[in-house]
């Protein structure tokens, strides 16, 4: 047993010890993020809901209906639900080493310290909406309740649910309202664009506590399901697993249809619906995705201990070193988009952008079947294991 007094060493999960299911996940929801996040580069255009463009082609739409009943709303709270879920692991894993509290929370802000650093240079450097900062600081809103009864996270989660139906309605609203415009992305150069990014980037970290909460819901969402490990130990939640994406799934698509329809017969914003309705339609799609999010993991748990061939192991591989994937795509769209670089933004529909997207995520799926291969972590990966890492213990003694 080790002495209350004594430093205790809480390594990473090693890569051969880790569960498969939530790491399928992870790389399954990159796919979801890199195409969420296309409505980022693509300007020119007036938006409707969703922040689609307004004035689409057919083919352009019919992706658009997909992204919004599959992907939008549900790709992020899937990602954030798997973040908690990790939390809740490496708590597990330093209780079971008899790290105190304590000194588990001290690992935790260190590791988010760093989140944060990446986080802000991605946004400043990449692009402006970047998500890992906002990881980082509601994270360690996750941190301080991992540990509580179980009854004090419900309640949390349940607090912080406001906060996301908020970024529902927005989604109804803000693109009817008017907009399209993306100064850095629309920037003459990229000197240009990193100033424009660093100021966004200021702003919204000085609101991101609030703005951002909505994230700690799905976030607590994972650290409950990781009390139980309902994602490693399928053998033991198989039914429970089956129940759940079998449920939540259909009402996940359900959720997402009305503000699909919407945006399919009124993009204009000109005959269905007034703001209000459009933005209560918005709070369904948000709110609904909560539960493809908890279907989408339980299906990767399931597919994970039945299906063994290469592409769950490449998409296994992503997930384990996603902090890198997610800032790869960043890097790859950066190149393309842009009026600086190719200029693609202002000239692609969302089918084209869409299948830019899907080949940024493949870089990254290529990537990591290397680097899994060749055993090694993900760059990212190693520069936030190795800058959080705790000090080394002091020695106690006479001089030697």
């Amino acid at each position: 047993m080790t002495s209350r007094g004594a430093p205790v060493a809480v390594a990473a999960v090693p890569l051969g010890e880790r569960a498969v299911g939530p790491d399928l996940a992870r790389g399954a929801a990159l796919l979801g993020i890199a195409l969420a996040n296309t409505v980022g580069w693509m300007y020119g255009g007036a938006w409707t809901a969703l922040v689609k463009q307004r004035d689409a082609g057919a083919l352009d739409r019919a992706v658009d209906v997909a992204m919004s009943l599959l992907v939008d709303n549900r790709g992020f709270p899937l990602f954030a639900m798997l973040f908690g879920y990790g939390i809740g692991v490496l708590l597990r894993r330093g209780r079971e080493r008899g790290e105190t509290p304590g000194r588990f929370r001290r690992r935790m802000l260190r590791r988010h310290l760093v989140l944060l650093g990446i986080g802000l240079a991605h946004g400043v450097l990449l692009f402006a909406g970047d998500i890992v900062a906002s990881y980082a600081v509601i994270g360690m809103l996750a941190v301080l309740f991992a540990d509580r009864r179980r009854i004090l996270v419900i309640a949390a989660a349940l607090l912080a649910s406001p906060m996301l139906a908020m970024w529902g309605w927005l989604d109804g609203t803000i693109g009817p309202a008017g907009g399209g415009r993306l100064p850095d992305v629309e920037a003459a150069t990229y000197a240009d664009s990193v100033m424009i990014r660093a100021q966004e980037v200021g702003v919204d970290l000085m609101l991101l506590p609030a703005t951002d909460l909505g994230l700690l819901t799905p976030m607590l969402i994972g650290v409950l399901l990781a009390r139980v490990r309902l994602l490693e130990d399928v053998a033991r939640h198989r039914a429970l697993l089956r129940r759940l994406w079998r449920t939540l799934l259909p009402i996940s698509l359900l959720g997402a249809l009305p503000l699909t329809l919407v945006l399919v017969l009124d993009p204009r914003a000109e005959h269905l619906g007034s703001e209000t309705v459009r933005g209560i339609l918005g709070v369904v799609h948000q709110l609904s995705g909560l539960g493809g999010a908890v279907a989408g993991a339980a299906l990767a748990a399931l597919a994970a201990e039945r299906l063994h061939g290469p592409i769950v192991a490449a998409l296994a591989a992503l997930g384990r070193m996603s902090l890198t994937g997610y800032v790869l795509q960043s890097v790859i769209a950066l190149a393309l988009f842009p009026a600086f670089t190719l200029g693609l933004g202002g000239r692609l529909g969302s089918a084209g952008a869409s299948a830019l997207m899907v080949l940024a995520w493949a870089a990254g799926l290529v990537l990591a079947v290397v680097l899994d291969r060749a055993g090694r972590r993900g760059p990212l990966e190693h520069v936030l294991r190795s800058l959080a890492a705790p000090p080394p213990p002091r020695t106690t003694g006479g001089r030697g």
